[in-house]
This record gives C-alpha cells, sequence and structure tokens, in this order.
C-alpha cells in the first residue's frame, strides 16, 4: 500500500507540474525570437551615390534611384552595372526641382515626388519620363529629409496622405488624413501618437521652449499602393492595417523586451555625435521681458538637461528611419535595440498584423527598398559616400 501511495502521489505531482509548463510561444506575436541572418557578403552595384533615399523597380526588373543629396534620379540595371540619370532639375512638364521619395504608379511604373513642387513626375514601366501629376494637397515646402519620410505620402490611386500636426506642441497625437484625386473634404483616418513633448517654460499663449522626450513611444505609418495603411503602433507595440474600404485590422500585441537606455548612450547623444534624431531641446521661441524673439536673436537659449523615456520604444525611428512596405505589401519595421549593436534588426509584418519573419541585416546597412526578389540597403563608405548593395529576399 505505502508503494502504491508514493506512485499516486508522484503521478499526481507529475500532472500538477505539467499544468504549470509555459504556454508554447506563438511565432506570430514572438517579438523576441532570433532574426534570421545574411551568411554572405552581398552584392554591390558599382557607382557611388551620396545619399541613397529610395529605391523602387520597375517591371523588367531595372531600378530608380532617388539621391536627394545629388538632386539626381537614376535608372539602373543593378545586374549588368548600367546606370543612366531620369530627368533634369527644373520646373518643366518632364523636370523635377528637388527629388525625395519614390511611390508605386498605376501599372508598375514608379512616381518621383518632387518636394519643392509638390507634385509627382511618373516614370512609365518601360523606364521613360511622362507628364507630371499634380497633388491635391500640396502643404508647405520644408528641408527635404535625407532618408525620409516625406510629409505627403501617395498611393497609385492617386490619393495623398498627410499626419495633420495641429493641436499644439504638446498634443499627444496627429490625424491622419487622406485626400482624394478629385479633391473635397479629406478622410480622418487614424489618430498617430506622437513623441512626449514637454513645455519647460511656456506662458499662456505657448511662447517658450519645449522639448521631446527621447524614445518615447511614437505610431510610424506607410501606405500601399492599393491604398490599404499600414500603422506600426508603439504602445502596446502591434501593426494595424486600415484598408481602402471597410473596417481596421488590427493586429496581435507582439512581445519585447524593455530596452534599457545606458549612461554611454546618454553621454554620446549630450555631446551631439552620433546623428541622433530629436536629441537636443526644441527650442520654439524665446520669451524675453521685451517680448518674443526667434531663436538665435540676442542671448542663446538655456541649456536643459535632456529628457529620457524609461526604456527605447519598440518602433526605432533614430535618423528618421521609417517602416517600408516589400513589393508583396509586408511591413518592415525596424526594432530598437541596446547600445552598441551595429547590426540592424526588422519585424515583418502579413496584413493580419502577424509578425511572419525577423530578418537581421549586417552593420552599416540601411534599408532603402525592394523588388520581389531582392532587398537593397545602403552602405556608407570612409568617405561617406554611399553603396548599393542587395540581400535575398526569400528565406533561405
Amino acid at each position: 500500500m505505502c508503494h502504491t501511495g508514493m506512485l499516486c502521489a508522484t503521478a499526481t505531482l507529475g500532472l500538477l507540474l505539467s499544468g504549470c509548463r509555459a504556454a508554447p510561444i506563438d511565432p506570430a506575436t514572438d517579438g523576441e525570437r532570433p532574426p534570421r541572418r545574411f551568411p554572405d557578403s552581398p552584392a554591390e552595384f558599382p557607382a557611388l551615390f551620396t545619399v541613397i533615399r529610395a529605391v523602387m523597380a520597375l517591371p523588367d526588373g531595372r531600378l530608380v534611384v532617388s539621391d536627394p543629396a545629388e538632386n539626381r534620379v537614376s535608372l539602373i540595371d543593378f545586374a549588368k552595372g548600367d546606370s543612366r540619370s531620369l530627368g533634369r532639375v527644373g520646373e518643366g512638364p518632364l523636370e523635377f526641382k528637388r527629388a525625395a521619395g519614390l511611390y508605386r504608379a498605376p501599372g508598375g511604373g514608379v512616381w518621383v515626388f518632387d518636394h519643392e513642387l509638390r507634385r509627382l513626375l511618373p516614370v512609365s514601366p518601360s523606364g521613360e519620363l511622362q507628364e507630371v501629376v499634380q497633388v491635391p494637397y500640396g502643404g508647405l515646402a520644408g528641408d527635404v529629409p535625407p532618408h525620409g519620410p516625406d510629409d505627403l505620402t501617395f498611393d497609385s490611386l492617386g490619393q495623398t496622405y498627410w499626419a495633420s500636426r495641429g493641436g499644439g506642441f504638446t498634443t499627444a497625437t496627429n490625424v491622419l488624413l487622406r485626400y482624394h484625386a478629385g479633391g473635397g473634404r479629406p478622410d480622418s483616418l487614424t489618430r498617430l501618437l506622437r513623441p512626449v513633448t514637454k513645455a519647460l517654460n511656456a506662458r499662456r499663449n505657448g511662447l517658450g521652449d519645449y522639448q521631446t522626450v527621447l524614445f518615447s513611444p511614437e505610431d510610424a505609418w506607410a501606405v500601399a499602393p492599393d491604398g490599404w495603411i499600414a500603422v506600426a503602433r508603439a504602445s502596446p507595440y502591434r501593426v494595424d492595417w486600415i484598408p481602402a474600404a471597410g473596417l481596421a485590422v488590427n493586429g496581435p500585441a507582439i512581445t519585447h523586451k524593455p530596452v534599457r537606455i545606458t549612461r554611454e548612450e546618454k553621454e554620446l547623444i549630450a555631446s551631439g555625435a552620433g546623428g541622433w534624431r530629436g536629441r537636443i531641446s526644441v527650442t520654439l521661441v524665446m520669451v524675453s521681458p521685451a517680448g518674443p524673439k526667434p531663436p538665435g536673436a540676442g542671448a542663446p537659449p538655456p541649456a536643459y538637461e535632456v529628457l529620457y523615456a524609461k526604456a527605447k520604444t519598440p518602433v526605432n525611428l533614430r535618423d528618421d528611419r521609417w517602416p517600408l512596405l516589400d513589393e508583396s505589401g509586408r511591413l518592415w519595421v525596424q526594432r530598437s535595440l541596446p547600445f552598441g549593436k551595429k547590426e540592424s534588426v526588422f519585424d515583418v509584418f502579413d496584413r493580419a498584423g502577424n509578425l511572419v519573419d525577423r530578418v537581421e541585416l549586417p552593420a552599416g546597412s540601411r534599408l532603402v527598398g525592394f523588388d520581389p526578389q531582392w532587398i537593397y540597403t545602403a552602405r556608407a563608405d570612409a568617405d561617406d559616400f554611399e553603396h548599393l548593395q542587395r540581400f535575398p529576399l526569400a528565406k533561405p
């Protein structure tokens, strides 16, 4: 009887332990599983660029490349090593004043966004320039961000998208608007979380100094050619999709470990090195007894201690790096990593918001575009020129 009782107790304990085992991890939400890496060195295009803003493929495999630093648009054949310029700088019907991002045009062509003239210069599927297309909402042209994103975004249906920045400097969200090709009132699609901004010495009229809290959560978004919008939510971390018509698709929350901000990283940011996005306090208007005056006039602005979030937001938007869509419509979101890690890691999401892949790119490789078979990246050399690389897109 004693032996039988021991066996029963052991069996009961085994059942209890089996019930306490952790549930299997769902790969669709596991944001900590190891990413896949590329074992071989990538192929590189022989020509040099100053800043590769974007790369987009034509149906025959040739690539349109935008270089805003040189204000040049190129048509290249990567396999052959051939390259030629498209268009010239100007305000004529087949010209551009300031080349910026690239967007998919109908039939497999490419739209080049002319940031200064606020219009689109089409490149046909055969690689020829076509008549410019005016956009329904122009906005105000500012500086061209070297890596993106543009202030306006486009789908292949002729619709324009803009994240409204109204509501004051400390407003928690922006409103994503869609302007139709035929004009009329825009659609309000969703609210986008803005990084936290603190008022340091603002008065009731809004004048004063403000500072962005570094690494605070911020939503990012991208528009597919068919009008679907992907929104990478920072808190909780997930990807939502807004279809061209119908209800939004809310993706599941993605697991991730908080990435702490180290003392060494704060010292680098304070030194002004490293090109950190939003590293300095945002001084909007100085307040003095004589009234408001713009920054730079008279005495220098006061120094403030840089403000930091408790941990890094999972969506990495440093240096204006923004989520990109590949040719199959999947969203690539760059993750925040611990200080000192030189590689970059991307979470890849399908249109249900499921995490379908995780990819690590080598140190120094910045994601700039796709075609159906390849991932294109930019690598900066010791002289700060950029080389166009490509890696195989499919899993090995």
